[in-house]
């Protein structure tokens, strides 16, 4: 197939900027998402932006970039999943471009191109981009603030420190000090394993520091004075509250010593088996390359260390060796960090992606190597049959997807699913090169794939998220008074629970919601009012008055899927029913 050359570079990010952009206008999901994408409305609304409030009530959890942010675009633009997701999927291109010049400072042009593409087409990384919360800037602002103080270390230029600084500080700001840990840890094990002892205590690093200080300084005013400063008040049952122990410490670190109340019952292995499917269509070459990283590490270091003296100096590959060191950078940056967050009481796989960057980078590495020596044949075979597997396994999804989870009928997807295949066939037969036959197929594959989950898959998956559905439809309404509406909040648990963020979203306003039948009897006073209930509500409440059903949702945890839900057959059978009704007090019951 004879293409211009820049189709051939760029055109595997076009297509992943063409799906990352079908993915924005997707409904914000619940619970996560949905709740972020609130507070930065309310923030909007009120203009409070140092002190954070979700419905009316301290917020203490998350840093607030991803507020400030959407709340800033919200009031240019207006809210909406477009806007919402603008700057973090901005930010997450951002951090594409940083993994490849991060990649760079060490390694060829080839490899840091494939890097760049390894992590942007990784599944985990696709999610994130429609899926967005805190980790989308995290991962981007990590990685940005990493390449340029590696930059740093190679230039001595203080530009690149203070760009570091800033990224450190606005990773911090996305999510916690795990922004900081991940470029210390990362940095740390590249000086120290290198030997380049002195550059770990150059007093320039404080510059760094302080740069990032001040880049925190309004949250650390907005904390102190939402918190600290009113000790008087209940947070989460507790007084004394401190906002800037619970962000510098207790949220993140108290999840290794057993401060944070968050825990699970996942296992110390969750993020082994985690990543496999974080990183697809690289789960099962990226096991081969970080085996290859380790080994070659120890190889390097033993040499470096020990062995200098029968280092043979006539051999030019060694020279090479000798004249630019190895980067240690990667191995630290990502398993250090993977075992912190593998010892963690709590665990989402959403956590990991912090480090997909990294390992994309000795990824890349890797397959460059086996492409670039005739004697590595044999591990060559194996990830052609390893990269072949991954390409099955995403068309199986795919059609599995569109011919019995959510039946396809769009003509032109069906067109474009039924190129992706064929270009996926021939890339990997016809090739013009080894590169195009074994990474071409897995792009054009995951690729494809995402686009029909996010032109498809999605938007059906949505229509169970019933907050989404009733905002919408409260959004609309003109003969009814959106003061006069009210949810009751019943049945929790198993995802069956009333979720008020994607009806506040979506309705643009904050709406009241209640536990219990008698407190929400009480603020409807004697008035006719639309109630959003299920069903041990609806009972209780046509107890009290006259119930008419307006509409009816089938309601499902979107991020949560199961078999059963995935399966039309047994579909209606897990989900939740649930209601929007009209009110009027003491009438007769039904």
């Amino acid at each position: 197939m004879l293409l211009p050359p820049y189709v051939k570079e760029y055109g595997p990010f076009v297509a992943l900027a063409i799906v990352c952009l079908a993915g924005m206008f997707i409904d914000v999901m619940d619970i996560d998402e949905a709740q972020y994408a609130s507070i930065g409305l309310e923030m909007a609304q009120t203009g409070s932006y140092l002190e954070v409030y979700h419905r009316g009530q301290d917020y203490l959890d998350k840093p607030p970039l991803l507020f400030w942010v959407s709340a800033l675009v919200f009031n240019l633009f207006g809210p909406g999943n477009f806007t919402y997701r603008l700057v973090p999927v901005l930010v997450c291109g951002l951090g594409l471009y940083a993994t490849y010049r991060l990649a760079r400072l060490f390694y060829p042009q080839k490899t840091a191109y494939l890097a760049a593409l390894m992590a942007g087409t990784s599944y985990s990384v696709l999610l994130a981009n429609h899926d967005v919360r805190t980790d989308t800037m995290l991962m981007g602002w990590a990685v940005f603030a990493l390449w340029q103080l590696a930059a740093y270390l190679q230039t001595q230029h203080w530009g690149h420190l203070l760009l570091g600084g800033l990224g450190v500080g606005l990773a911090m700001l996305a999510k916690g000090p795990i922004g900081f840990m991940i470029c210390a840890l990362a940095l740390g094990t590249h000086l120290g394993l290198g030997q380049q002892w002195r550059q770990l205590f150059r007093w320039q690093w404080l510059v760094a520091v302080g740069v990032a200080a001040v880049v925190l300084l309004p949250m650390g005013v907005g904390l102190y004075t939402q918190f600290d400063a009113q000790p008087q008040k209940l947070i989460e049952g507790e007084r004394n509250t401190s906002g800037l122990y619970f962000f510098f410490w207790k949220q993140s670190f108290g999840r290794l010593t057993g401060e944070n109340v968050w825990k699970d019952d996942s296992d110390p292995f969750f993020f082994v088996h985690t990543y496999l499917w974080s990183v697809l269509p690289w789960g099962l070459l990226t096991v081969l390359a970080f085996g290859h990283l380790l080994t070659n590490t120890g190889r390097q270091v033993w040499r470096q260390w020990f062995g200098s003296s029968i280092v043979n100096k006539e051999n030019k590959e060694e020279k090479n060796r000798l004249t630019n060191p190895p980067e240690y950078l990667t191995l630290g940056g990502f398993l250090l960090p993977f075992v912190a967050l593998s010892m963690s009481q709590y665990k989402l796989p959403h956590y990991i992606n912090i480090v997909i960057p990294l390992s994309s980078v000795f990824c890349a590495h890797y397959v460059h190597g086996l492409l670039a020596r005739p004697g590595h044949r044999a591990w060559l075979r194996v990830a052609f049959g390893l990269q072949w597997l991954h390409v099955v396994i995403i068309w199986a999804v795919g059609l599995a997807v569109a011919l019995w989870m959510f039946p396809l009928a769009n003509a032109a997807l069906w067109a474009v699913m039924m190129l992706g295949l064929l270009a996926t066939l021939y890339l990997g037969f016809k090739g013009q090169t080894r590169f195009q036959r074994l990474i071409l197929p897995s792009v054009t594959s995951i690729l494809t794939l995402y686009l029909m989950l996010n032109a498809h898959f999605y938007p059906q998956l949505v229509q169970y998220q019933a907050g989404s559905v009733l905002g919408k439809y409260l959004a609309r309404q003109t003969d009814f008074p959106l003061n006069r509406f009210f949810m009751l909040h019943r049945i929790s648990g198993d995802g069956k629970d009333i979720f008020p963020n994607t009806v506040d979203f979506y309705s643009g306003d904050e709406r009241p919601l209640y536990t219990h039948p008698d407190s929400l009897l009480a603020a409807v006073g004697g008035r006719p009012a639309w109630l959003y209930l299920d069903e041990q509500g609806l009972a209780e409440m046509k107890q009290r008055g006259q119930v008419t059903i307006l509409r009816g949702f089938d309601k499902w945890h979107v991020t949560q899927l199961t078999p059963e839900f995935l399966n039309p057959a047994t579909r209606l059978q897990v989900t939740n029913r649930v209601y929007l009704v009209a009110f009027v007090p003491g009438g007769r019951p039904e």
